[in-house]
């Protein structure tokens, strides 16, 4: 299983991004594929929130109930997970990791997999997670 944070989804979501081409090379493969892909709640919040943002309020909630229909699995944030991810928010702060992040840690755990697909080098720093980054061509 792999879990794919915000800002690929972003990048992926807007053609306008220098990065777009890139991200949408590496996500339609895997979004065709067999293996499993996870977001969690807050993942889904961040993107729409961009979407509707950047798009303005019509075409932004258009863009983002296609993210939304997307077949992937969807990790919620509940009141156990969130204890989780106050413990990884503690526990790797000193290494860049912010709350939204602990949030992704925690679903990993959940999920029981290793594997992010991000370009935040923060992930990186973190000893259990393997970072899949297609921006920097090789992983952190």
């Amino acid at each position: 299983m792999l879990v794919v944070d915000s800002n690929l989804w972003i990048y992926y979501a807007d053609a306008t991004l220098p990065e777009h081409a890139t991200v949408k090379g590496f996500l339609d493969p895997i979004l065709e594929g067999d293996e499993p892909v996870a977001v969690n709640t807050v993942i889904q919040m961040e993107v729409a929130h961009y979407l509707i943002k950047r798009l303005g309020s019509a075409a932004g909630q258009v863009k983002a109930r296609t993210f939304l229909g997307l077949d992937v699995e969807v990790d919620p944030l509940d009141p156990p997970r969130t204890v989780e991810a106050v413990s990884h928010l503690a526990r790797y702060s000193d290494v860049g990791i912010g709350g939204r992040d602990a949030t992704i840690l925690a679903t990993l755990r959940a999920l029981r997999t290793t594997r992010l697909a991000t370009h935040d080098q923060s992930f990186g720093r973190v000893d259990w997670v393997q970072v899949e980054d297609p921006l920097s061509g090789s992983p952190c």
